[in-house]
């Protein structure tokens, strides 16, 4: 005698189709699918709410974030951290451009101060923990004779988080001149480059003595002003 249980074929000669009902019939099931896509939906309503805001009270405040540039010189090459770092002794370009209070700047390497220029993207999480170290810093200490620290701000995206970028730098109560960047990123590209934060040392003379991708410690920052000193 067989130990194996009889299957009971329903009359259409289909297989049993119960549990398949009964589970597309759940309605616990079927709430928390509904759940699930809602809160996507409200997520998704909620992070382009908060960029078009902040679009808004940038554009209320009256303070352009992006401005328009002037670069000469020639444009140092794409930084990728390659040693040795073909800009090493090259001229910096000189740019000119303005701050979010709208006053003119010109860095011009060469003009016998030396310079440490920081690139900043406001949505750049690592930037956001840069700058406001390098803020602390720079109001607790003195920089070395002859030295002289531009940030720039650049890549801005209404579309991002920490928007806009003239408020970031307000409230980090950033000492140091800041300048915008162009909408095309033109001081950025004009100095290689490719990541965020990014910070090039030009001598006294006008010469690319480092380049550093990446956020510094105190040591680091503190190592390539001494470098960039007279």
């Amino acid at each position: 005698m067989s130990n194996r249980p009889k299957v009971q074929k329903s009359r259409s000669g289909s297989q049993p189709s119960g549990k398949r009902s009964e589970a597309g019939s759940n309605p616990l099931l079927k709430w928390l699918i509904i759940g699930v896509v809602a809160l996507v939906v409200v997520a998704v309503a909620v992070a382009f709410l908060a960029g078009r805001d902040a679009e808004q009270r940038a554009q209320d405040s009256g303070v352009r974030q992006v401005s328009d540039v002037n670069i000469e010189g020639e444009p140092l090459p794409t930084f990728d951290g390659q040693e040795p770092d073909p800009a090493m002794e090259r001229v910096a370009p000189a740019f000119a451009a303005t701050t979010f209070d709208d006053v003119e700047v010109s860095v011009l390497p060469g003009d016998g101060t030396a310079k440490v220029i920081g690139f900043f993207a406001h949505w750049c999480p690592h930037c956001q923990r840069e700058l406001p170290r390098l803020a602390g810093w720079l109001a607790a200490n003195e920089l070395p004779a002859g030295v002289e620290v531009i940030a720039v701000s650049t890549a801005v995206d209404p579309g991002r988080g920490n928007y806009p970028p003239s408020a970031w730098f307000e409230a980090e109560q950033w000492p140091a001149v800041a300048v915008r960047d162009s909408e095309s990123n033109e001081i950025g590209d004009a100095y290689g480059l490719r990541g965020f934060p990014y910070t090039v040392g030009v001598d006294a003379d006008g010469r690319v003595v480092a380049r550093v991708s990446g956020e510094l410690n105190d040591a680091a920052w503190e190592f390539l002003l001494q470098l960039v000193a007279p």
